[in-house]
């Protein structure tokens, strides 16, 4: 891969919607297990159900120049008992872009902006991707529990693993 280097991680606008349309599709495609929603489902909808998941869902991206090569984001949780939590959600990395150290930037990005606004980071991963897992692993998560049959797809179930992050608040 020929692209500038360090890739750029920052939040993405509604601008960013027909390139974060292009990744979330590809994610669902190329990994189905490694999410809870799917390709039929999010393809069918209108460009702006991206522009608004982008803003209401805090979607951090890595670019390359103008490519997108990777997204994670940030979803605070509603209502008084719950506001000191929030979820990480719709990490996907390109398979072109894998092993740049991008998932781990990608994380770190969602952390700071979490970090002063909760208390907690929570996520949830398929429990038997093993390099997800040992990503949030590495970067400070610890697993709290286990959905046993979380997923449902074509008759198989999947396991979801449930991990957190506590963090420092201002």
């Amino acid at each position: 891969m020929t692209t500038p280097y360090p890739p750029q991680i920052r939040l993405l606008t509604p601008e960013d919607a027909p390139r974060y349309r292009d990744i979330r599709l590809e994610g669902l495609q190329q990994d189905p297990d490694a999410f809870s929603s799917t390709f039929e489902r999010e393809s069918a909808m209108p460009l702006s159900w991206f522009e608004e998941r982008i803003v209401n869902g805090n979607v951090f991206g890595a670019f390359a120049g103008s490519e997108l090569l990777g997204v994670a984001g940030y979803w605070p949780q509603q209502g008084v008992k719950v506001s000191h939590k929030a979820t990480l959600w719709g990490m996907y990395v390109r398979q072109t872009a894998r092993k740049l150290g991008l998932g781990r930037r990608l994380v770190e990005a969602v952390v700071s902006h979490a970090t002063g606004r909760v208390e907690q980071l929570q996520l949830g991963v398929a429990g038997d991707n093993e390099a997800a897992c040992r990503l949030y692993r590495n970067t400070g998560f610890s697993e709290y529990g286990r959905e046993m049959k979380a997923l449902k797809q074509d008759g198989r179930y999947s396991d979801e693993i449930l991990m957190v992050r506590f963090l420092a608040r201002d």
